[in-house]
């Protein structure tokens, strides 16, 4: 018996039927045939095909997202090295504990060099903040408005941070100005430092 045959014998209990009902069933087979398609092989492989282009469009939305960051990275280099060379010129303004004294007294050799006597420079105490100490130096000196001006000045064109403030000017003896005020400098704060003054829990 042959592919034909077989084929025939399948669809042989149909013969004695009449020819609407052959007709409606093998409309009928067609439609399941054409529903158990779409349904079993059509809908999963779209939607498994839409998966697939959801996942691709993520993964080039992510792509792009790299690239860019990659052209921006020898800009973000270049920004990372001025970061660096501001830091050092930070922390070259910050002077450590150990250069305070010689920075006090250059401070007070500014202050005499211009002119102007000292009758107190009292340093008061720290105050720790975060990578940074302020030190506060309490000072009354006596001279001319111009040396005072003199005084300011050569203390402004000093390599490290020096904040003289709070002054107060009274008239003194051959008309010179009585001063007092503060002058604050900063230092860094070093690692051990850190430790020393953080919170003990």
């Amino acid at each position: 018996m042959n592919f034909d045959a077989v084929n025939l014998d399948v669809f042989r209990p149909l013969i004695p039927f009449p020819t609407i009902i052959k007709v409606s069933v093998l409309l009928t087979l067609v439609v399941a045939i054409f529903v158990g398609y779409y349904i079993f092989i059509w809908s999963p492989l779209q939607t498994s095909i839409e998966a697939e282009k959801t996942q691709v469009e993520h993964q080039r939305v992510i792509l792009n997202k790299n690239e860019r960051l990659a052209s921006n990275i020898p800009k973000k280099k270049e920004e990372y090295k001025k970061l660096q060379t501001q830091l050092i010129i930070a922390l070259n303004m910050l002077p450590k504990k150990s250069q305070i004294p010689d920075l006090l007294e250059g401070v007070t050799w500014a202050g005499k060099d211009s002119g102007l006597e000292f009758s107190a420079f009292k340093p008061g105490s720290e105050k720790v903040q975060s990578i940074y100490a302020e030190v506060p130096v309490s000072l009354s000196v006596s001279g001319t408005f111009r040396q005072l001006l003199t005084f300011l000045k050569r203390v402004g064109e000093m390599p490290r941070i020096v904040d003289v403030k709070n002054l107060s000017l009274t008239m003194g003896k051959e008309e010179n100005l009585e001063i007092k005020g503060q002058a604050v400098t900063y230092r860094f704060v070093e690692g051990g430092e850190k430790k020393k003054t953080s919170p003990q829990r």
